[in-house]
């Protein structure tokens, strides 16, 4: 395994669904989820698997997020912060920054659209940054909700 990272055979093991809410400038405030009914209209769902980074969540949000033009904007900075029950308020929700990802980390340089950046091309022998770690690593759990600025 890569840097210690779990092995997911994504042909064998079942993915799980993430309820993702998307809202342009600013995240859902808690209080959306717990007193009232959920945002749905900002809601979108993804399959995917625990060995999954941010920015595999970005790519598959942007491929089934149709709706949402901004979702594609190439100059886009989308942070991904976590709702989950908390068993410390008893099962009151609690967030958790997870990490930002850049439209250019998966469209390659600025103003190209069909070349991948060649920093990405290099290996580097850098520890991870926040949008290459996995879910599993990130300690999101099937149940979460996803919310994307």
């Amino acid at each position: 395994t890569p840097a210690g990272r779990p092995i997911v055979d994504r042909e064998k093991t079942a993915p799980f669904l993430i309820r993702t809410f998307i809202k342009i400038g600013s995240f859902h405030r808690i209080t959306q989820f717990e007193d009232g009914p959920i945002p749905t209209t900002d809601e979108q769902q993804i399959f995917t698997w625990k060995d999954a980074t941010l920015r595999e969540l970005l790519t598959t949000l942007r491929a089934t997020a149709p709706a949402l033009p901004e979702i594609r904007h190439p100059l886009a900075r989308y942070s991904f912060r976590t709702l989950y029950a908390d068993g410390a308020t008893r099962g009151h929700l609690a967030s958790k920054d997870l990490g930002i990802v850049y439209s250019r980390d998966i469209l390659g340089e600025p103003g190209s659209l069909t070349s991948t950046a060649p920093r990405l091309l290099t290996d580097e022998d850098v520890l991870p940054g926040p949008d290459e770690r996995t879910l599993d690593e990130l300690r999101f759990v099937p149940g979460d909700y996803l919310c994307v600025a």
